[in-house]
């Protein structure tokens, strides 16, 4: 049952709504001129109030995990001291909320991780026009990172299933926000229809789990509920055929949302024709939220049927179907990406590809020690993270040299050095980062996130791995070649503007620093 002191657990996502129906009613009640001046006027106070807002929840959520300052037992009371006091009442610990809401370290950390990656996509926004009411456009992007709170959180399938819808109704609208660009149109359109698709599969998964458990345990929702089903192995004869292909259609529904092989099709138009910062914000926070949950459907889920990811008899359970996927997403991935002269279409397939690397994060479930296991989810973290930072950067970057060149082309990038140096150089470390080279925080990331995998048993697949993670080196220095060697296709320089510059230098810096000091997140990591 809801109760009062239950209210500072929820804190980020009120304070989400909040600012959500703020960020809408500032651009409802206000009344602006029709000048172009006073048009701009509005859609820069709408994104400062939006950046500024994430700004704040972001502190909020970071004050309340309790993991940059633990206020003191002894601390004197004050005005100060009792906010953070009650912020920290809410922090990691504690029975889920109502049974459907975990507030635990994994919740707290996928939290900041989707909050800050919304306050840097509103940064990247500060700078594009959105259409007549730019109050709706970063409105729905704090709903849509509300949704991706609540879908980390998760202990319930009809809680989980609602954030996912939550979650991807906003970013359908952003996907197709431009509606006067085709290219916009069509990727509004195409992520509805796939996400529709995905929806449907996931729940009937859902319908199927609920009802091999119907007699069992009266048909439960809850995730501790069905394990308890699963572990005392009433998943064995007609009941265990049902679950079976429960997680099956699980699997196949988050695998849509992760753009994992083969339920991939939908990724590289979408990228192409979203906004590029909304592009930014789906390759992120969208798929950072996705693992995480399918984290919690499977490991707490379905335990029992983990199996292993080996290539001999004792092969089966559901390691075994993540790391065919994982497979076919990393060769895939890297494959698709070689030919592609358009940079977006390149970055999708990229990101396609490292949906395959986080696959092998899940995979250490398999692993006989629980320190492995416990390492697995410490690697798979700090890969969402380090992917995270990259991917806005490199997008970000993406995003300005369309804004000034007229397009995302591999020939648009040429000379961008002799256009702007400090814009390629920043580019360059998103790019770099990306091919996973040494001391970028990508570099530590594939090394965790391999090691995982080979405790996993999985050591076939971590091989296939490292081999493409080689051949994705031609197309990532391809960006490099136009970028610095090739001549320049016009010679006017490239301005960056302050609020994608700001982005830019947070993702950057994030990527060097946690590259080359990873201990400064993975001792936060290694609480969950």
């Amino acid at each position: 049952m809801f109760q009062l002191t239950d209210i500072p657990r929820l804190l980020p996502e009120i304070l989400l709504l909040v600012l959500a129906l703020l960020v809408l009613g500032s651009d409802i009640l206000e009344r602006w001129g029709r000048t172009p001046e006073a048009q701009l006027e509005r859609v820069k106070s709408s994104a400062s109030l939006t950046a500024i807002g994430l700004g704040m929840v972001l502190v909020v959520a970071l004050l309340q995990s309790g993991y940059l300052y633990r206020l003191p037992e002894t601390a004197p009371v004050n005005f100060f001291t009792n906010i953070i006091r009650n912020l920290q009442s809410g922090g990691p610990g504690g029975d889920p909320i109502i049974g459907v809401f975990a507030t635990d370290h994994l919740t707290m950390i996928a939290r900041l991780l989707i909050i800050g990656a919304a306050l840097v996509t509103s940064l990247l926004c500060l700078d594009i026009r959105p259409n007549a009411h730019p109050g709706e456009f970063y409105a729905l992007i704090i709903f849509a990172t509300l949704g991706m709170c609540l879908m980390v959180g998760a202990n319930e399938l009809l809680l989980a299933y609602l954030a996912i819808e939550l979650t991807s109704i906003p970013l359908y609208l952003l996907a197709g926000y431009f509606r006067n660009d085709p290219r916009s149109a069509e990727a509004g359109l195409k992520y509805f229809l796939f996400g529709a698709i995905s929806s449907a599969i996931l729940l009937y998964g859902m319908s199927l789990a609920f009802g091999a458990a119907l007699n069992a345990v009266g048909g439960a929702t809850n995730f501790n509920d069905l394990t308890r089903f699963d572990r005392i192995g009433a998943f064995t004869g007609s009941s265990g055929g049902l679950l079976t292909l429960a997680m099956l259609f699980i699997v196949a529904g988050m695998g849509y949302k992760l753009a994992v092989v083969p339920f991939h099709g939908w990724s590289p138009d979408v990228y192409e024709g979203s906004p590029t910062p909304i592009t930014a914000f789906i390759s992120t926070a969208s798929k950072a939220a996705g693992f995480i949950l399918l984290f919690r459907l499977l490991t707490e889920t379905f335990p029992a049927m983990a199996g292993t990811p080996t290539l001999n008899e004792e092969a089966g359970g559901w390691t075994a179907v993540l790391a065919v996927l994982a497979l076919l997403t990393v060769v895939i991935g890297n494959l698709a990406a070689l030919p592609q002269t358009n940079v977006k279409r390149l970055l999708a397939y990229s990101s396609i590809a490292h949906a395959g690397f986080v696959l092998l994060g899940l995979l250490a479930w398999a692993a006989a020690q629980p320190f492995d296991r416990e390492q697995g989810l410490i690697a798979l973290l700090y890969y969402l993270i380090i992917y995270s930072l990259t991917n806005l950067g490199a997008f970000g970057a993406l995003a300005l040299i369309g804004q000034q060149t007229g397009g995302d082309d591999l020939d648009h990038l040429r000379g961008l050095s002799r256009r702007n140096l400090p814009l390629a150089l920043l580019f360059t470390v998103c790019i770099l980062s990306l091919a996973g080279i040494p001391p970028l925080g990508g570099f530590f990331a594939k090394f965790y996130i391999f090691m995982a995998g080979w405790q996993s048993g999985a050591t076939w697949l971590v091989v296939i791995a490292v081999v493409m993670t080689i051949v994705s080196l031609y197309y990532y220095l391809r960006l490099l070649k136009a970028m610095f060697i090739e001549p320049a296709r016009d010679e006017a320089p490239v301005s960056m503007p302050r609020g994608i510059g700001a982005a830019l230098t947070i993702a950057v810096i994030g990527v060097l620093v946690l590259g080359i000091f990873p201990n400064l997140i993975l001792s936060v990591l290694e609480r969950v």
